[in-house]
Parts: structure tokens; sequence; C-alpha cells
């Protein structure tokens, strides 16, 4: 029996989509719940809406809570009506299918029925969408019950790899551009190379659409292979690997946990199995990892502008045909055929390079100069070189010689961009290649609304990507960086909100890892030239990064934390006793972090309400580190100083004094003293109750609450902590519901 909820109904209704309706899953949903999210300013991740869609978490209550009301309700059935509907091919069949659906669930009442039923038969367009309304806000309110696709008949005997879609998560292939054309002969030897060699790259310079041919390639053979992967580079293969989304991923597996699984069950796939792999810009000896991935049994089709050992190599080109290149300026600039001839012009100054050939055609289309006068500029800028220079490409795939990119500097500078577009393109720049949601760079930029970055998009600098997420080009990244260089100061804005994101110690972010790779980014291209930001900017990453155990990016921050300390007019010692908390952070041996903190310690004697939170967190810090090495009354001492600091300046009731308190009575529970530690707590959970009763803090506190509870023997007040806290995990991990059940398990066994 097929039970009639959110991921069934939709499931249904997306069967019958016309091809081209959505680009992927978010598309669809972000047109179904469009008032949503207009009126909350939400946005949503790819791996989530994949996983509410396919029945593997329970879709945010928020969504059902905002449809509840009429008002909006009506508005939910108007979007069906006049989005959703005239996408179907048959929607009278899909009403019908739906109410088969609900009809034979024998989980929902025949009352229950008969009220879901009102609109059906539907006489009307009208009638189709309020019957999908009901259904729909049905499904999306009653008790989830999570798919179960871990079978073990997952994996087939035979020849053919397992179907993947609702194992492995990702953001499904990205379409090529809507313009891509001249490519015919490549993508027939593609086809041949893949099949008889097994591992392709397509290597060429940068911009001449190596990515859009793996696009397209995907697009023209999936029905050639059961599953077909697509992975964009971030420069490091073992990370990008370990962060696609499996359904088994537990919560607690770190990245090195992850890659094992996904390695182990990627080694398994055959050749009806195709891996992308875009933007591979790396040799082999930068990225050990290759030389596993070489190793599949399934095919792997990298791009890339380096040359890699192992896979066959097709080198893609400039685009021969004429026509196609014409073709191409044309979708772009309406006046093409007027100015044909200089138009043809154009398209040889710059070498025939796709990227530049799309990007002066948008220019053209601005009417900022005149076709004549685009030729002018071209050519006066490289006068010397002839339309069959070529550029060779070194093993790290650097260019020996510039042209293409001095085309593409000289057409990025004609656009004449104003103030907000450079501030736009000089932040983008530092936005890792894989993109982010155009929503939240908006929020991070603080713009009202996506109209210069979706201008942005139009003139070609910012490319779209699936689940309305933006990114650069990897070539227009680099033209950015030297022609718009980033700097801390110029790019202010940006961090400013990433560093506010980063201190909200005891919130879920779900997009860290672009947080992360942001920051990265700026350590690597952006001019160092406010380093007081700076310098508090990577402090606040580091504590993001610690909470996700992204050791990496964690050693990454101390490296330059340690670079620029080492300059004596920069920083205080609150910051040098940071660094040193953050290297014992990292510190596998528990003595050698022991002496850390207590160096930390050391370098602040004085408490005052500057250095107060930092001091009371490196005692807790020591203190933690005592339990670790057993020697509690150690531990206790520290503990219980952090403690008298917090409440001393009033620091009582932030997330770092739950965190305190909680190792604190757990510490007094060890040491026989639950009484006293249950007491303790009791007076920090009234604090976060009137807070936030909803809060995850406070079912830390409840659940800790409950195991001292059992320390006592008062099994009865355990259960009801237990229940209470519970109830708020429900709702705080409404989107995870493994998370529910693990935690329901773990608190059952006590």
């Amino acid at each position: 029996m097929e039970r009639c909820d959110f991921a069934s109904v939709a499931a249904i209704i997306r069967g019958d989509l016309l091809d081209g309706s959505f680009d992927n899953q978010m598309e669809f949903l972000e047109g179904l719940f469009s008032a949503y999210l207009e009126e909350t300013e939400t946005y949503w991740d790819m791996g989530l809406v994949c996983r509410w869609l396919n029945g593997l978490a329970k879709p945010s209550p928020a969504i059902a809570r905002f449809y509840q009301d009429r008002k909006q309700r009506e508005e939910l059935s108007i979007t069906l009506e006049d989005v959703i509907l005239p996408c179907l091919s048959d929607s009278a069949m899909v009403v019908q299918n739906i109410h088969a659906l609900l009809l034979g669930d024998t989980s929902v009442s025949d009352s229950k029925k008969s009220e879901l039923c009102s609109h059906y038969p539907c006489k009307n367009k009208s009638a189709e969408a309020a019957f999908l309304t009901d259904v729909l806000l049905f499904g999306l309110s009653r008790p989830f019950v999570a798919r179960d696709i871990r079978k073990p008949n997952l994996l087939p005997s035979g020849s053919l790899s397992p179907v993947l879609t609702d194992f492995v998560i990702d953001d499904g292939i990205p379409k090529p551009c809507r313009h891509f054309c001249g490519r015919d002969t490549e993508l027939a030897a593609l086809h041949d190379i893949l099949i008889h060699h097994g591992k392709v790259s397509l290597q060429g310079i940068p911009g001449i659409g190596k990515s859009e041919l793996a696009k397209a390639y995907a697009k023209d053979h999936k029905k050639d292979y059961t599953n077909i992967l697509y992975l964009s580079y971030t420069g490091d293969l073992k990370a990008d690997i370990a962060n696609l989304i499996f359904a088994d991923d537990l919560p607690e597996d770190d990245l090195d946990a992850r890659f094992r699984k996904h390695n182990r069950f990627l080694r398994t796939l055959k050749d009806d199995t195709l891996l992308i792999i875009d933007n591979f810009n790396a040799s082999a000896t930068r990225d050990a990892v290759l030389d596993v991935v070489q190793k599949y049994r399934c095919r792997v089709l990298f791009t890339t502008r380096s040359n890699l050992p192992g896979p066959h190599c097709l080198q893609v080109e400039e685009i021969a045909d004429d026509a196609a290149l014409f073709q191409l300026v044309s979708r772009f600039f309406s006046g093409a055929e007027k100015h044909r001839s200089t138009v043809e012009q154009i398209i040889e100054a710059v070498h025939r390079h796709t990227l530049a050939v799309e990007l002066a055609a948008r220019l053209l289309e601005t009417g900022i100069l005149e076709p004549a006068e685009v030729l002018a500029k071209l050519r006066a800028e490289h006068a010397s070189f002839d339309a069959t220079d070529k550029i060779s490409v070194s093993k790290d795939g650097k260019s020996s010689r510039a042209t293409y990119y001095d085309h593409i500097h000289t057409l990025f500078a004609l656009f004449l961009m104003a103030a907000p577009q450079q501030e736009i393109m000089r932040s983008m720049s530092l936005i890792p290649l894989t993109g982010i949601p155009a929503r939240l760079f908006g929020q991070w930029m603080g713009f009202s609304d996506l109209n210069v970055i979706n201008e942005m998009a139009e003139l070609g600098f910012i490319q779209t990507k699936p689940g309305n997420r933006i990114a650069l080009h990897p070539m227009m990244q680099e033209v950015s960086v030297s022609e718009l260089p980033p700097s801390i100061s110029l790019c202010r804005t940006m961090l400013e909100s990433i560093r506010a994101t980063c201190q909200l110690h005891g919130a879920d972010v779900p997009y860290y890892r672009t947080i992360l790779q942001t920051a990265e980014n700026a350590v690597d291209y952006a001019t160092k030239d406010d380093p007081g930001f700076y310098l508090t900017l990577l402090e606040d990453v580091f504590q993001c990064a610690e909470k996700y155990r992204e050791e990496a990016t964690m050693r990454r921050v101390i490296g330059e934390l340690e670079v620029l300390l080492s300059n004596p007019t920069i920083g205080t010692a609150k910051d040098r006793a940071v660094l040193l908390d953050c290297r014992a952070a990292c510190e596998k041996n528990t003595n050698k972090a022991i002496r850390l903190e207590q160096e930390a310690l050391a370098l602040l004697p004085e408490v005052n309400a500057d250095n107060a939170l930092l001091v009371s967190n490196l005692n807790a810090n020591l203190g933690g580190l005592y339990r670790t090495a057993k020697q509690n009354d150690a531990a206790r001492k520290h503990m219980e100083t952090a403690i008298s600091i917090l409440e001393q300046y009033g620091l009582v009731g932030g997330h770092d004094s739950l965190v305190q308190i909680v190792n604190y009575a757990v510490l007094l529970n060890d040491m026989g003293d639950a009484e006293r530690g249950l007491s303790g707590i009791r007076k920090m959970e009234r604090i976060v109750r009137e807070q936030n009763a909803e809060s995850l803090d406070h079912a830390v506190i409840l659940e800790t609450m409950g195991r001292l509870s059992l320390s006592l023997g008062d099994h009865t007040q355990a259960i009801e902590f237990f229940r209470r806290a519970l109830q708020i995990y429900e709702v705080v991990w409404s989107d995870e519901p493994e998370l529910i059940g693990a935690k329901r398990l773990e608190l059952l066994s006590n």
C-alpha cells in the first residue's frame, strides 16, 4: 500500500510534467511554494529538497503552518492552477491517480477521505487545483513516516549498477546552456572514447566549452546509463566525494568516515554508471585521490585544463563551424545580422574562443559600444596575434600565452560596470565555483531584491546553476580577481554577514560548507587591507569549522592566524590566547593540549569585562581536557572557575554558558555528586526555557537532567525529562527524521 503523503503526491505530479517545465526538483518546489518563499524570505538546500521529495525527510513544518491560513491556502490553489497545472501533460489523469492513492490508503479514515474529496470529481481546472491543494496540505501536515530505501536488493546481481536515484542524493546533472551548438563531432567522439576506454579527460583552455560539452553529453546519453553522477571539483576530490549525500550517512560521521563509506560504494559501480568530475584543474600530484577514482569500474569523465595521467584525452578546440558561432552571437545580439561582417571579424579577433564570443555578443546587445568600436578595441589590444595563434596548456593548467585572457580582460573592462556591479563581482570571486543560492548571496550583500544580481546574469558575468544557485565561470573568476581585486575592506559587507553567522554558536547552519569555502577563498585571493577585522573573521570562522569538525579548514585558519599574529603590531593578548586555544582544539595529544590552554590563560592574568567570556571558556576547555586525562579534581576546579566568571559578569544564559554548565553537571555525576549537578543545571533550565522553550539548547539541558535523575534513582522524573526533551527534538529536527529516530532509541535504551 502506498501511503498518501507529500512525497507520494508530489511524485505523481512530477511524473506527468512536460519536458523542460522545471530544470530540477528545486525549481519545481520553489514554483509550488513560491508564496511561502516570498513571504518568509527562505531558501532551501538542494540535498534537503531531494530528501523531502523522495520521502526521506519530513518537509519543514513551517510550510504546513504557513498554508493553514485561509488566504495563503487560496494562494497555493492559485499557484497550482496558474503555474503547475499548465506544465502537466494530463492534469485530469494526475488528479485521478492522486484520488486513487488517497482512497487506497487504509491509514486515512473514511470521513477524512470524504472531506479531502469535496472538490472531486473535478469539473474544471480550479476544482483540480483545489483538490490538489487539500491533499498536498494533508500530506504535509500528517505524521511523517520515512521511506526505507536501504533494502537488501539495492545492489543487484549481474552486470548492472544499482539505481541510485533514492540512495545517493545530488543536485542532478546541470543542463547545458540553451545556446549550446557546434559540437556534434566532439559529442560523437566523446561517446566512442568513453565506450572503449572508460576514463576520458576533456582537455582544453579555459572558457572553450569543456563543461558545456560534458553536460550536453549527459543530456544526450542519459538513457544509455543507469546512473549519471556529477561533481563540481572544489580543489579537494576527497572532500567532494565525502560531501555527496548518501541516505545512510550518520550525523556523527566525519569527513574521513564519509569518504571511506562513499568510496567503498562507488567502487562497486559498473560501466553503466557515468561519473562526471567538472573543472578538475589540478595535477595528479596535487590530488592524491585522483588515482583512487581512476580505479573505479564505472566510466569517469573529467573536464580539465591539466594533462592528466591515465584517462584518454580528448582535446577540445575552438568551434570550427562559422555558422554555429554566428548563430551563438545571434542568440545574444539582436543586431547580429545587420552587422554580420563586423560580427564575423569580432569572432576571429577573439580567436573563436567560446566564452569571449558570448561575452562580446552580450556587450554588443547593451549598446555601450558599436560593433566597429568593439572590433577596434580588440584589435588594438593584440594586433600582433592572428586567428591561428594557439595557446599551449602546461601540466598545471596555466596558459603559456595570455591571448584568450587578454580578450576577456578587454571585454570585461568595456562593460563599464557601476559600483554595485563591481561590488558583486568582487564578492562573487570569493564564492566557491560550486555556487551559492542567489537569495543567500543577496542576503549576505544586504540587497532588498535580486535585481542587480539578475542583471549581472543577463550580461553573462554570473552563471546560473540548478537550484537557483549562482556562480562565476572559473575563467571569469580569475579575470575578476585580476580586474577587480577583492580585499577584506571592499568585501566587508559579505564577510561581515559570514562572521555574524559564525557567531551563532548554538544554531545549525545548513550552508556552513559555503561559508568555510568562501572564507578560504578570502585567505587565498583577498588583499588583507583591514587586518583587525580579518583577524576577528578568522577567529569566528574557526569556531564554525570546529563545530562541524572540518579539520582541514581549522588547520588552514590556524596557519593564517599564526602568520597574522607574528606581526607584534597586530592583535592583542586576547587574540594570541585565542590562537593557542585553537591550536589546542586541533591537538591530538591531551597533555600538549593542556599545556597550550595553560599558556593561553597565562596571557590573561587579569579578568575584566572585555576578556571575561574568553577566560571563562579557556578555563572550561582546560577543565574538559583534565576530565579526558582523568584528573577530575583539576577538571572541577577549572570548570567552577569558568562558571563563577560567567556569573560575576552576567554572562549566564548564552550558548557558551549552557555548554559549560552541562559539562560541569556531567563531571559532578562522574564524581558521585549528581544531586549538586542537577541543582545547578535547574537554574540554567529556567533561564533557557524563558528565552526559547523549543530550542535545541533546552532539549540538551532536559536530556542531561534526565540522565542525572537516573543516576539518583528517580526513574519517574527521568522519563518526564526525556519526554520533554524528545518533544523539542521532534520540532527542531523535523527535517531530519533519522536524527529523531536515533535520539528516541538512545533515550529508550536508558
